[in-house]
């Protein structure tokens, strides 16, 4: 039976707007990609867009249970999302969940599958880090500045060797 999710972990994905997926492979090996269209799709489900994880689809085929990671980049906390998963391809979930990432996103692409969890269990996840910090607003002040500090390192890194390409020069 799904839970309800509650508007602040509603509000977290909404934010975060990307989540770390866990499953487990066939032969029992972890799995774990990133999902970069995570959304809420009622008060008891989420769901995600499947572009380019067959070995994602290949572990759900196998056995249906998955965790979702969210979190929040500033405020260091979100939720962990355990429940069973259905594939969609090509039926009224998968055109509803697709139709509803473009319209957000400005952007089409393809989409293999939906994936769509029905939640049975949620759970924070809260970093250490606020055991040195007054309350959620210093949190987020604090990692506000650090992360125009990480930016700037990497963007120097970008410039010293070159932006990613999957065809190398």
């Amino acid at each position: 039976m799904p839970i309800q999710l509650a508007e602040d972990m509603k509000a977290v994905i909404a934010s975060a707007r990307l989540c770390f997926a866990a499953t487990v492979s066939p032969d029992g090996r972890p799995n774990l990609s990133p999902k970069g269209t995570i959304r809420v799709w009622d008060d008891g489900h989420l769901f995600f867009l499947d572009i380019a994880s067959p070995g994602t689809r290949r572990n759900l085929r196998h056995n249906p249970w998955i965790e979702l990671n969210v979190v929040d980049q500033l405020s260091r906390r979100g939720y962990r999302f355990l429940g069973r998963a259905t594939l969609h391809e090509d039926d009224e979930v998968y055109r509803t969940a697709s139709r509803r990432v473009f319209d957000e996103g400005g952007a089409e692409f393809p989409v293999t599958a939906v994936v769509r969890v029905e939640v049975e269990r949620a759970l924070p996840i809260v970093s250490p880090g606020y055991s040195r910090v007054r309350d959620e607003w210093q949190m987020r002040e604090l990692w506000r500045g650090r992360r125009v500090v990480l930016e700037e390192e990497f963007e120097t890194h970008l410039r010293a060797h070159g932006p990613w390409s999957e065809n190398p020069r």
